[in-house]
């Protein structure tokens, strides 16, 4: 079986100040989130990943550089436009709170339900081209390199809907998982043609 790891970036400025943060825009890495990332990489050093996919947005790319610091092998590091953050368009940036407060219908099913959730009024991207980027990315990967382990290096929501899709589960349940923590660790395991969940929000490197 071929063994898939999917990574969250490490915290940032404005994961910390509750603001929104999507795939048109960044903020730094906290402190703390480089000795995280470094601990992530420690952890995975013995995997041997020889090809590492990550969004290109710099709190991504970041976190996937300092984990592949830690490494002693050789690697190919893989950018791909697709595995960018999900897209909220105008309300990149905003505060949750002032979301909630001004629409909060569609803050909900932003939360809770994505097969209600309509972000066509601030032109943001829908779950199902979220979901249809990132199968097809983590898709080109599998084919691309069928024989090795991958390790990718990503976001939020773009890995929770993604992963969860790839497994089954209906797009109006995708959000009901527990919600993926900075620089943790899931896992995908995929066999003839399938994938299996072997692993959701793994912190215990981090302690």
């Amino acid at each position: 079986m071929q063994r898939l790891f999917f990574i969250r970036h490490g915290m940032t400025e404005y994961n910390l100040a509750a603001r929104i943060q999507g795939g048109s825009i960044d903020s730094p890495l906290l402190p703390q989130s480089l000795e995280d990332a470094k601990k992530t990489g420690q952890h995975l050093k013995d995997y041997g990943f020889e090809h590492i996919f990550a969004s290109p947005q710099e709190r991504a790319a970041e976190t996937a550089r300092l984990i592949t610091s830690q490494f002693d092998q050789d690697f190919t590091m893989h950018y791909l436009d697709d595995l960018k953050e999900f897209g909220y368009g105008s309300r990149e940036g905003t505060f949750t709170t002032q979301w909630h407060e001004t629409s909060p219908d569609t803050f909900y099913n932003l939360r809770n339900r994505p097969d209600l959730y309509d972000p066509s009024d601030f032109n943001g991207e829908t779950y199902p081209a979220l979901i249809a980027r990132g199968s097809e990315a983590i898709h080109q990967a599998i084919e691309q390199f069928p024989d090795t382990d991958l390790l990718f290096v990503g976001h939020s929501i773009i890995w929770t809907m993604t992963l969860l899709s790839l497994i089954g589960m209906d797009l109006k349940d995708l959000r009901s998982q527990e919600p993926l923590a900075n620089t943790s660790i899931s896992e995908l395991g995929y066999a003839d043609g399938k994938f299996t969940l072997t692993t959701w929000n793994q912190i215990g490197h981090l302690q």
